[in-house]
């Protein structure tokens, strides 16, 4: 047993156990549907697809700040009050 029967031995493994798990993969394809729905977020109607039931954390379209209550006086270039100043 040479080194070059070792090699191709090991190729020919590697090459039959690929052509194996594309077909096991291929075969079970079929299995697994999945059903998608349309949810529109009021009060700009976006629309957004997912599996039903949806099932990730509500992301609105607008939040308040984060120091909400709290603004900054900024005199440049008009003197106004913002939520964050700009540096």
């Amino acid at each position: 047993m040479t080194v070059l029967f070792w090699t191709v031995f090991i190729i020919i493994i590697i090459v039959i156990f690929v052509f194996l798990s594309m077909a096991f993969a291929k075969l079970s394809s079929g299995r697994l549907r999945e059903d998608w729905q349309d949810y529109m977020r009021l009060p700009f109607d976006f629309i957004s697809t997912g599996s039903n039931p949806i099932n990730f954390y509500r992301k609105d379209l607008y939040r308040k700040p984060y120091d909400y209550p709290y603004r900054f006086f900024s005199s440049y270039p008009i003197p106004s009050v913002q939520y964050h100043a700009l540096l």
